[in-house]
Parts: C-alpha cells; structure tokens; sequence
C-alpha cells in the first residue's frame, strides 16, 4: 500500500512540474514597438500594421505602439490599407525574447513609379532617439 502511494504522489509531482514549466514557457513575452516617422509624404494616411498576418494597429505618422507577443519569431508587416494582411505585403521576421523590446520602424520609400513600404528591426538607441519625437499610439485600432 505504501509503494501505491509513494508511486502516486511521484507522478503527481511529475505531471504537476511539466504542467508548471508549460506555464511558464506560455507565459514569456516580449515586446515590439512598431515606429512611424516617414515624413511628410504619406503622413495623412494611417499605416496598417500586422504581426503573424493578424491586424494590431492603425499608425499614424510620428506616433509609435507597444505590443505583447508571446517569446519566438514573429512575422511583422504593414501596407497601406485594410484589415487583412495582404499576400504582396512584405513580411519581416523577428525573434522576440523574454522580457526584451524589440523595435520596428516603418519605412515608406517614394519613387517616380512607384511606392513602397516595410518594416525594419532597429537599435534600441536609434528606437529611442526617434521616440523623444513621437507619442504612443494607445488607441490605435
């Protein structure tokens, strides 16, 4: 009787450690910061901004927004209109690590034919430098 016990509180502290550690791992985030300040060209429209092709914010120029997203990579993209990732939008990866901010600039590059736009990882320096200009976007869906 004694060894079904001793088996049974084993495995209940087995199930419940790999239960804990399942938690945690879910439970780690980070940040990304998606920064738009592209100037004067554009700046009336909003950009769409996406992660993983899901929509997380509308961006207006000189603004920035915060988001949480689980630790691993992510997909980032914006474009120029619409709810719904756009399958021509191009796609930025990045790696997103526990407790870390991970800083995105919007670029909006024009041209005599045509225009574009993207994402791109930067520094924390440059994030923060460009932010002393900007104000957060709370709002923005």
């Amino acid at each position: 009787m004694k060894k079904i016990i001793f088996a049974f509180l084993l495995a209940t502290i087995i199930v419940s450690s790999g239960k804990a550690q399942d938690i945690q791992q879910k439970t780690d985030t980070g940040k990304i910061y998606f920064l738009r300040s592209t100037g004067f060209t554009g700046s009336a429209q909003a950009f769409k901004t996406f992660i993983d092709e899901k929509f997380v914010c509308k961006l207006n120029n000189k603004k920035y927004s915060i988001h949480e997203v689980p630790v691993g990579k992510h997909v980032c993209s914006v474009q120029f209109g619409g709810k719904t990732s756009k399958e021509g939008a191009e796609k930025f990866e990045v790696e997103v690590e526990a407790g870390k901010i991970t800083y995105v600039q919007i670029v909006f590059e024009t041209g005599l034919w045509i225009n574009n736009i993207y994402c791109e990882e930067i520094t924390e320096n440059s994030a923060k430098k460009k932010m002393e200009q900007m104000k957060e976007d709370t709002d923005c869906l």
